[in-house]
């Protein structure tokens, strides 16, 4: 408890907003060695959270982005029928319900996101951290990797907004910042092709590259170590979501 009294104090959450944007590895440097701040991960969370209500919101209440979810989830239970898991019968029923819940699909999807993105949140962290201890030896506590994630997580808030305005301005899903944009009107979310491109997003290689930095700034390592790392991490992160179908 001494110990942390003596520690300097953190970056305030303003600085470490505009200087993981401007100097990342200046806001990781002084990172290292202060007093833990859990506002430093807190904020970006909450951010981060309201990013998937309001995306929820847009596409089960914009129309043009509704009628591409719908389409989705058509194709999904179309591809099951052909599979022979589902029943015609069996297919219909649950496109009906589907249809009739309205409101509740809103909010089990704002549900659904929130426990992704939790899980997606601390367990980034939690990997980092394990990374970061296993091949750079790093000595810094899982905390700090926490924070370390959470002021780089605020590059993914801005690549959220504008992800949602250019979806509600394209009127597409498939309209983010990313190798999709070259299939916009055509993009297939079963296509792991498809998922390929869409997972080279701008802001996810940006808020990569800016782990990396962080990486080996809480290391003292390179920052081409740091970032060999975050990378590898990305890579595999990438490949898992795409054989699994979580993508996008």
């Amino acid at each position: 408890m001494d110990d942390q009294q003596s520690l300097p104090s953190a970056p305030s959450l303003g600085n470490t907003i505009s200087d993981v944007f401007a100097s990342p590895s200046e806001v990781f440097q002084n990172l290292k060695n202060t007093a833990p701040s859990p506002i430093l991960w807190v904020a970006p969370f909450i951010a981060t959270l309201l990013i998937v209500v309001v995306s929820v919101v847009m596409i089960f209440t914009n129309e043009s982005l509704k009628a591409e979810m719908k389409d989705v989830q058509s194709k999904a239970i179309q591809k099951m029928v052909d599979e022979r898991k589902l029943t015609q019968e069996q297919a219909d029923k649950a496109e009906a319900k589907a249809e009739s819940m309205g409101g509740m699909m809103i909010a089990f999807g704002i549900i659904g996101g929130a426990i992704f993105i939790s899980a997606y949140f601390f367990g980034g962290a939690l990997f980092l951290w394990l990374a970061n201890k296993t091949i750079l030896k790093s000595a810094v506590g899982y905390g700090k990797h926490l924070e370390l994630y959470g002021i780089a997580s605020w590059i993914g808030v801005l690549g959220g907004v504008i992800t949602v305005l250019m979806m509600v301005g394209l009127g597409s899903m498939a309209a983010t910042p990313s190798g999709a944009l070259a299939l916009l009107g055509s993009f297939d979310p079963t296509n792991k092709l498809h998922m390929l491109l869409a997972s080279l997003n701008i802001f996810s290689i940006w808020q990569t590259a800016v782990i990396g930095i962080g990486l080996s700034k809480l290391s003292d390592k390179q920052t081409g170590a740091g970032m060999g790392v975050a990378f590898a991490l990305w890579i595999v992160w990438v490949a898992l979501s795409i054989l699994l179908g979580i993508a996008r």
